[in-house]
């Protein structure tokens, strides 16, 4: 049995935007091209590896968002560790944040 979110439209949108914000990031990350979103994840890894890292991480979050509850649960706490993810594996600053506050807004409600 799932909890049903009463703004549970409104945190899909922001799991969406985060991911392509997050997707965008990683690109830009990739091709070399500094902005102030990024984040210069673990300075030992490859930067290959992070974006394959952080690309999985982007589509998991895709996944959450467009499916709920299918294989993973849209709860909360996975959001909020799905936002830690995101800032660790160069996905930028702007999707944890997204991430974050649809995480926030979980929390909330439970409240």
């Amino acid at each position: 049995m799932t909890k049903k979110y009463k703004n549970e439209g409104l945190m899909k949108v922001l799991v969406i935007l985060g991911a392509l914000v997050g997707l965008i990031t990683l690109i830009l990350g990739l091709a070399g091209m500094e902005n102030y979103g990024f984040v210069d994840p673990l300075v030992a890894l490859d930067r290959i590896i992070i974006f394959i890292i952080g690309l999985v991480i982007v589509v998991i979050t895709f996944w959450v968002g467009f499916k709920p509850n299918e294989p993973i649960p849209f709860h909360w706490l996975v959001l909020i560790i799905l936002a830690i993810l995101l800032i660790v594996f160069g996905a930028g600053i702007w999707a944890c944040v997204l991430v974050l506050i649809a995480g926030l807004i979980g929390i909330i409600e439970e409240l």
